[in-house]
C-alpha cells in the first residue's frame, strides 16, 4: 500500500523538537533542548522551591521580631471571632455600631476579669489546707521510699532531700536574674494586653471596613475571589472559636465533677487550667489533665489520684470520639498529622501563643486553598 509523502518541513524536523537545530536560537537554547525533560522539570521545581521557601522564612523572622506586636493582633482576632456574635445582635436590638462594640467588649473582659478574680479568691482561702495535705503527702512519700519496693534508709532520704536543698541553693542567683527578667516580660505582656484591647475593639467596630480596604488593593479581577476566600477564612475561624470554647467548657466541667466527688482543694483553679488548656489542641489538655492528678495525689492520696485519672480519661476519650468529630471536623477539617504539626511549628516559632494559633491558621488556609482550586483559580 503506497504511503503519503513526507512533507519537506517535517522530514527535516530534527528530532530535538521543531527548531531543535534552526539556526536563530542561541547556544544554551538549543543545549537545553539535550537535558532530560524530567531533570529540566525538577531543576524548575527545585529553584521555585528553594525561593519560596527562602521568602517564607524571611517573614518568619520578620514576624518573630515584631511579635510582640504581631501576638496581641492575633489575640485580638480570635477574640472578635468569638464575641463578634454578641456586637452583631446588639446591633439588630438597635444599638449603634460604636456602642455595640464597646458592650461586647466589656462583657468579654468582664467575665474574664471575674473568673480570675473568683479563682484567685479560691485559691488564697484553700492555700493553708494545701500547705497541711502538701505537708502530709510528703511524708507519706518519705514512707513509700522507706517502706515501699525501694526500701531506702532514712539516711539516703535525708540525703535525697539535701541534694535538692543544696541544688536550689546553688541556682539561687539564676532564679533572681528569672525574676528580674521576668519585670521587662511583665511589661511587655502589659504592652500585649493594650494591643489586644484596642485590636479587638476595632475588629469589632472596623472591621469589615478594614477588609474591604484589603480587598480593594488587589486586581479588579480577582476581587470576589478574594472577596469569597476571606469569607470562607471567617467562617473557618469563627467556627473553630466557637467550637473549642464548646470543647473546653465540656472538658472543665467533667474534670470539675470528679474533683468536687472526690473532695480535691484548689478546684476553680485546675477547672480554670483545664477551660485555658483546651485552646492548645493535643497538648493542652494533656497537661491540665497532669496536673489535675499530681494536685489529687499530693493532697489525698494514691485512690483518689487513680479515681482523677479515670475520670480525666474517660473525659479526653468523650471529646476525642465524640465532641472533637460532632463540634470541630466542619470547622477545622484537618488530619491529626497536619494538626501536629502546626502545633509544633506555632510553638517552636512563638511558643504557648503560636501553639494557640497555628491550628487555626492551618485550617484558614487549608479551607481558602480548597475554595481556590473550586473556584479554579
Amino acid at each position: 500500500m503506497p504511503t503519503a509523502p513526507m512533507p519537506e518541513a517535517a522530514a527535516s524536523e530534527p528530532p530535538g523538537g521543531p527548531r531543535a537545530a534552526g539556526g536563530g536560537e542561541s547556544p544554551a537554547r538549543r543545549a537545553d533542548y539535550h537535558i532530560p525533560v524530567a531533570l529540566r522539570v525538577s531543576a524548575g521545581w527545585s529553584w521555585r522551591l528553594i525561593v519560596t521557601g527562602a521568602a517564607i522564612y524571611i517573614l518568619l523572622m520578620v514576624v518573630g521580631r515584631v511579635r510582640i506586636v504581631v501576638i496581641p493582633l492575633i489575640a485580638g482576632l480570635l477574640i472578635a471571632a468569638l464575641i463578634h456574635p454578641l456586637a452583631h445582635r446588639l446591633q439588630r436590638l438597635g444599638m449603634n455600631r460604636l456602642g455595640a462594640a464597646f458592650t461586647a467588649l466589656f462583657v468579654f473582659f468582664a467575665v474574664f476579669v471575674g473568673a480570675g478574680v473568683a479563682v484567685g479568691f479560691n485559691a488564697a482561702n484553700e492555700i493553708p489546707t494545701v500547705s497541711d495535705q502538701v505537708s502530709e503527702g510528703v511524708e507519706q512519700i518519705r514512707g513509700y521510699l522507706r517502706n515501699g519496693p525501694l526500701h531506702l534508709s532514712q539516711s539516703q532520704i535525708d540525703n535525697l532531700v539535701d541534694d535538692i536543698r543544696k541544688s536550689l541553693a546553688n541556682n539561687r542567683g539564676r532564679l533572681v536574674s528569672g525574676v528580674i527578667s521576668g519585670a521587662s516580660v511583665a511589661a511587655e505582656v502589659l504592652t500585649g494586653l493594650l494591643v489586644t484591647l484596642f485590636s479587638t475593639f476595632f475588629f469589632l467596630y472596623d472591621g469589615d471596613r478594614i477588609w474591604n480596604w484589603i480587598v480593594t488593593r488587589f486586581p479588579d479581577g480577582a476581587e470576589e475571589r478574594v472577596r469569597g476566600a476571606g469569607r470562607e477564612a471567617w467562617n473557618t475561624l469563627t467556627g473553630y472559636i466557637r467550637g473549642t470554647v464548646f470543647v473546653a467548657a465540656v472538658d472543665a466541667i467533667g474534670i470539675t465533677i470528679g474533683l468536687v466527688g472526690v473532695g480535691v482543694p484548689l478546684v476553680a483553679p485546675l477547672a480554670l487550667l483545664t477551660f485555658f488548656g483546651g485552646f492548645v489542641p493535643i497538648v493542652g489538655a494533656t497537661v491540665a489533665g497532669a496536673a489535675a492528678v499530681l494536685v489529687t495525689l499530693v493532697s489525698n492520696g494514691v485512690p483518689d489520684a487513680l479515681i482523677i485519672l479515670g475520670v480525666v480519661l474517660a473525659v479526653q476519650q468523650v471529646e476525642g470520639h465524640l465532641l472533637q468529630p460532632l463540634v470541630m471536623r466542619r470547622a477545622v477539617r484537618l488530619h491529626p498529622l497536619a494538626i501536629v504539626i502546626a502545633l509544633s511549628a506555632g510553638g517552636v516559632l512563638a511558643g504557648i501563643p503560636g501553639a494557640i494559633a497555628a491550628v487555626p491558621f492551618a485550617a484558614m488556609v487549608n479551607r481558602v486553598a480548597g475554595y481556590l482550586a473550586v473556584s479554579g483559580k
